[in-house]
């Protein structure tokens, strides 16, 4: 998986947004001021579907997962572009075939975990792109992926099967949880993870009659928040959950473009968004990360855009 010179690709577009030049409502800018835009990356065209994103705890740079294209795309915090490959993936037959990589996350050794609509697994791979290691998942599709403060690796799956995977920081299986179901406690088709302050681990699923839980580390239900309903607090495909350092909760809502924060408890604290293309606008905003420092990042999957801001303090 070669990566090829920065210098041989061409952005699109960036938008370095300031507040002066964004007319944002009172209840936006208490939640987000947007501070850096990204329409394209290379070669003429903007990104496809891009439906994974992270940032590299090393130096803050943004890695967006084109799925579209198949690639693995790194932009410089400021949205230089650095480098790129297409992600290969390992068939049961044997063979190696361009992937469709739909979320990452770093650990904490600084390496990607690339997960991929095609592969039965999560590769991990260094800082050049090439493999080290695999994350075998033994039932289901991995479909969300985060990192706690330990190094523990949380992934989840879609679907048929929906569980929790654990696994150490040195990649080895841990364990895993989850009951398939609706009720209060089970899991079905888990769409985002993330890792509060107290360790646990908060978990969104598409097709739960609470849309965001809240489980011990072990598996073991405490709470949940949000139902598939109108109103705010509620959702209709939750796609992106990310929890800041402060202690709230994040959570994309695809289809109604929106963006909520929550505190551990799951009280709603605001919400901002709206379909459009305006900064702090969304179209089918797809996934969503944090750099653990203040800033949040989201891909809006329809229009191939990036989006970074700043969150609030509380």
């Amino acid at each position: 998986m070669a990566l090829r010179s920065a210098g041989t690709l061409l952005m699109l577009v960036i938008a370095i947004v300031t507040m002066a030049g964004i007319a944002r409502s009172a209840e936006t800018d208490a939640l987000v001021q947007p501070r850096l835009i990204v329409w394209g990356y290379s070669d003429g065209a903007s990104f496809r579907q891009p439906c994974g994103i992270a940032f590299d705890p090393t130096d803050g740079a943004i890695v967006v997962a084109n799925k579209g294209d198949g690639r693995i795309e790194t932009l410089s915090r400021t949205g230089r572009p650095l480098s790129r490959f297409v992600h290969r993936v390992l068939r049961a037959d044997g063979s190696m075939v361009d992937g469709s990589p739909c979320a990452l996350a770093f650990d904490r050794s600084g390496r990607l975990l690339v997960v991929d609509q095609r592969a039965t697994y999560v590769d991990v791979l260094d800082r050049r792109g090439r493999p080290v290691t695999r994350l075998d998942i033994p039932a289901g599709h991995a479909n969300a992926i985060t990192v706690g403060v330990d190094g523990t690796i949380w992934v989840g799956t879609a679907a048929e099967e929906s569980r929790v995977y654990r696994f150490r920081r040195d990649y080895t299986p841990d364990g895993y949880w989850g009951e398939e179901g609706s009720a209060p406690g089970s899991l079905f088709n888990v769409t985002g993870l993330a890792v509060l302050a107290d360790s646990t681990v908060a978990v969104a699923c598409a097709r739960t009659d609470q849309v965001i839980q809240i489980f011990t580390p072990a598996g073991g239900y405490l709470r949940g928040f949000g139902v598939h309903d109108v109103g705010n607090g509620n959702f209709s495909l939750p796609s992106g959950l990310v929890a800041t350092a402060d202690g709230r909760l994040w959570a994309l809502d695809e289809i109604r473009q929106t963006l909520q924060v929550f505190d551990k408890d799951g009280n709603l604290l605001g919400t901002t968004g709206g379909r459009g293309a305006a900064p702090g606008e969304f179209a089918h905003p797809s996934s969503l990360a944090t750099d653990g420092l203040g800033l949040i990042a989201l891909t809006d999957r329809e229009i191939g855009r990036v989006q970074v801001f700043a969150v609030s303090r509380q």
